[in-house]
């Protein structure tokens, strides 16, 4: 029955498509039609042009409109912004060289990485002093020991502390002392 009355509306919807498309329209009324619609989209454009005007005329009343000292409070309030982006950034680069100037001596790996975990570190500090990093810093070291690099690396070490191997024989002699135990002079 559901598929009856879709049948019905699409049987509807062709037999009303075939009578406009019998229709013809003489060339008078086509031409009256694209005229108006022509005028329609003129009006609109201008329109939207004019609105435009008004408004920039309108701020340009409330801008005359601002005594000087809202003026010098709305450069205030910029200027302020500035020095706290100023600041912001002082602030960081100050951050940096303590980082780094404790980080110096102990021989790191990758310092930027030490720098990216002590800054981590340090982000619930409301003051970063020196003390405070250099604690940041041993606190790295003991929970992370390999970003620090050995003296000697080799890059066939895997950037393990150098160790002296007194298994292998340095000479000769030596090895012939191993394998004699010891008794030849």
């Amino acid at each position: 029955m559901v598929e009856d009355k879709n049948v019905n509306s699409e049987e509807l919807t062709e037999e009303e498509e075939s009578e406009d498309s019998k229709k013809t329209y003489d060339a008078e009324y086509v031409k009256n039609l694209k005229a108006e619609a022509k005028k329609y989209r003129q009006d609109k454009a201008a329109e939207k042009k004019e609105k435009e005007e008004i408004k920039a005329k309108l701020d340009a009343l409330e801008a005359e409109k601002l005594t000087d000292a809202e003026k010098k409070q709305n450069k205030i309030v910029e200027l302020e912004k500035k020095l706290a982006d100023i600041e912001a950034k002082s602030k960081d680069k100050e951050t940096d060289n303590l980082i780094l100037t404790a980080a110096s001596g102990k021989n790191f790996a990758d310092i930027e990485v030490v720098k990216l975990l002590v800054k981590r570190e340090l982000e619930s500090e409301e003051e970063i002093t020196s003390e405070a990093v250099t604690k940041a810093i041993d606190k790295l070291i003991k929970d992370k020991p390999y970003l620090v690099s050995s003296g000697n690396v080799n890059p066939s070490d895997g950037n393990f502390a150098k160790k002296d191997n007194d298994i292998a024989p340095k000479d000769g002699v030596e090895v012939l002392k191993k394998f004699v135990g010891g008794y030849v002079k």
